[in-house]
């Protein structure tokens, strides 16, 4: 399915450059010509003689537009470079992608991003931050002031956002803060802090999620090989049943980003072993030690309007302990039917 997305995302690509290319500004010709126009016409204005028809024809043979020279290989180049970029990926099963970037959003799936905006009329600047995005009861939520002045007293609020009624007031002093979250709080919260300075009030808000799990995982059984995949088993205790996605990144025991692993299955309530896989070429060039963070247990939706849920891990980092990628087969990946179409359709329209 992201394959698939893929392909529609690059057909938009596509439209959105054709629609920019028709869209170019006026060519420096059109500007001067129209210049040479109202000139033209003041003169005439101002002036007793009158523009005879040779002469308009003239000046219109002078001043006519040509079409401007369109060479589309900048188009063709981007199509080239997509379609290299997307026969590299494909070297890879979509259930082992290397990771590229420590930017990569693969590393950073809970970031809760904030912004410094202005307060006290525009004098001072501030913001409001959250030690992640999605919150799972009975986590403390971390919450933090960065402001360029200090603040005397915070009165902080924690509102549903559905229904827009403070649910919990807490005073509190200093610029980090800690919030013990209720059970019956809804999964749509936003907090507000009401920030009292020397110099005047103002107030900062940040919307977060607190979901109540429904998995767990119990361990990580010790990894072993699988013709060209490391196997990782996870041991969940399931509370809901559905069709549940895991992702994991993998890193080095140096803290150095590898692979991202996903798979998706059906569970029902009870005890599960899911497997993560990975891929022999991920791999290559890392040492043998290896370990697995940024765990996400995720009960996708089932119906429209049905919103995911969310299992939790014990622990942060799970360290996997030694694992020789040399005992595993050199067999490359084989591309699905539909990537090959997919690699096909790139090809052909990059040439």
């Amino acid at each position: 399915m992201t394959r698939l997305i893929l392909a529609v995302t690059l057909i938009s690509a596509i439209g959105i450059t054709g629609y920019l290319w028709l869209d170019t500004p006026e060519p420096a010709s059109m500007a001067l010509a129209t210049n040479t126009i109202v000139r033209t016409n003041e003169q005439s204005a101002s002036s007793s003689s009158q523009t005879t028809d040779e002469e308009v024809t003239t000046f219109a043979q002078q001043t006519q537009l040509t079409e401007p020279d369109i060479v589309p290989v900048s188009m063709r180049n981007s199509l080239s470079y997509i379609a290299s970029d997307y026969a590299e990926k494909i070297q890879h099963p979509p259930y082992s992608m290397p990771i590229a970037s420590p930017q990569s959003p693969y590393l950073h799936w809970n970031r809760h991003i904030s912004t410094p905006v202005p307060i006290l009329d525009g004098t001072e600047k501030a913001a409001l931050k959250l030690s992640q995005y999605r919150y799972f009861y009975p986590k403390p939520i971390q919450a933090s002031l960065v402001a360029s002045l200090p603040v005397n007293q915070t009165v902080l609020e924690i509102i549903d956002v559905r229904t827009n009624q403070v649910i919990e007031t807490k005073t509190v002093s200093g610029d980090t803060w800690q919030i013990e979250p209720d059970e019956s709080w809804p999964m749509e919260l936003r907090l507000k802090a009401i920030l009292d300075f020397d110099s005047g009030h103002d107030v900062l808000t940040a919307d977060f999620r607190l979901y109540q799990p429904i998995a767990q995982l119990a361990q990580i059984n010790p990894v072993f090989g699988r013709d060209a995949d490391m196997i990782i088993p996870l041991q969940l205790n399931v509370d809901k049943g559905g069709i549940y996605r895991f992702r994991a990144n993998l890193f080095t025991q140096n803290d150095e980003p590898v692979a991202f692993l996903t798979t998706k299955k059906r569970l029902q309530e009870g005890d599960h072993t899911v497997e993560l896989k990975a891929f022999k070429q991920t791999l290559l060039g890392f040492d043998k030690q290896w370990q697995l963070k940024n765990i996400v247990i995720e009960r996708m939706s089932g119906s429209p309007g049905e919103r995911a849920q969310f299992g939790i891990s014990p622990k942060d980092t799970y360290s996997l302990g030694v694992f020789d990628i040399d005992q595993l087969s050199d067999t490359p990946y084989q591309m699905s039917e539909q990537e090959r179409m997919q690699l096909e359709f790139l090809q052909h329209a990059a040439r």
